[in-house]
């Protein structure tokens, strides 16, 4: 049996790569899902005229003509990732009000926060991931998972005992280095736990304030927005299927366990508190 060159998950017919002759399970025989250093050989027609337009040195005012249809499907695509992050983003928002029992009878104020926070710890979680990639170069957009997002809907019901957070994740195009694609898969739950740390401190703090009307409301409404960022950390290193912990684990294993164990503290302490 041979190891996939990217995740290191044992296969036992690996995809031979025809551009970079390395062996892949099959979440990664694609040229872009493993960084390809081939990947232009494999690009897409589109790219292939636009550099072969370039050197012949039509220039760019027939490349922006040539390019108009793709400019027009860019944007509608761009529209595609907006909508996919909105239904993300409701998925999570009826997620985090399963973990409060559904208290519709809380003050709108305190409704309201609890709709912008939950879809907020999504959104951060999902845009650290294609801020970084993109910060080198990569394509990267977020992308809905119908099970993934069924799934989501399932476990929103209150009694379900297990809550999983995976509506969709941030799909990479591009040649990167196994170092910045465990990167970019660690900054999510990295940023859901800085986002948590500052939520409990901040909810510590506010209950040794002098006591004011909306005390109680404030604290509770923080400690559980900790307690689902630090969940949603929690949730996503699981190193299995295609969560972010798998692609942490694949990089370095080292750092998913120390991130790992983080979130599972934070949880812990979350719940307890």
């Amino acid at each position: 049996m041979a190891k996939c060159t990217v995740c290191g998950e044992e296969v036992l017919m690996p995809f031979k790569c025809s551009y970079c002759g390395e062996y892949f399970c099959a979440s990664h025989r694609l040229p872009e899902k493993h960084g390809c250093p081939g990947l232009f050989a494999a690009a897409s027609p589109y790219e292939k005229e636009k550099k072969r337009v370039m050197v012949e040195g039509v220039g760019e005012e027939r490349w922006e003509r040539l390019s108009w249809g793709h400019l027009k499907s860019r944007r509608s695509l761009m529209g595609g990732e907006l909508l996919h992050l909105a239904i993300g983003a409701l998925l999570v928002i009826l997620i985090g009000f399963s973990l409060i029992g559904y208290r519709l009878s809380l003050p709108p104020w305190v409704l309201l926060s609890f709709i912008v926070g939950f879809a907020a710890s999504f959104l951060f979680h999902e845009l650290g991931h294609r801020a970084y990639a993109r910060s080198y170069g990569l394509y990267a957009r977020f992308k809905l998972d119908p099970l993934g997002a069924l799934l989501t809907l399932l476990t929103a019901i209150p009694m379900m005992p297990f809550k999983i957070i995976a509506p969709g994740a941030v799909v990479i195009y591009g040649v990167a280095s196994l170092e910045v694609l465990g990167m970019t898969a660690l900054v999510g739950p990295l940023v859901n736990l800085a986002i948590s740390a500052v939520l409990n401190v901040s909810a510590f703090v506010v209950g040794q304030l002098p006591g004011f009307a909306a005390q109680s409301y404030l604290q509770y409404l923080l400690y559980r927005l900790g307690a689902l960022n630090a969940f949603i950390a929690f949730f996503n290193l699981i190193p299995l299927g295609g969560l972010d912990g798998r692609k942490v684990l694949a990089w370095s294993p080292i750092k998913w366990a120390i991130s790992f164990a983080v979130s599972l503290v934070m949880v812990v302490l979350a719940f307890v508190i």
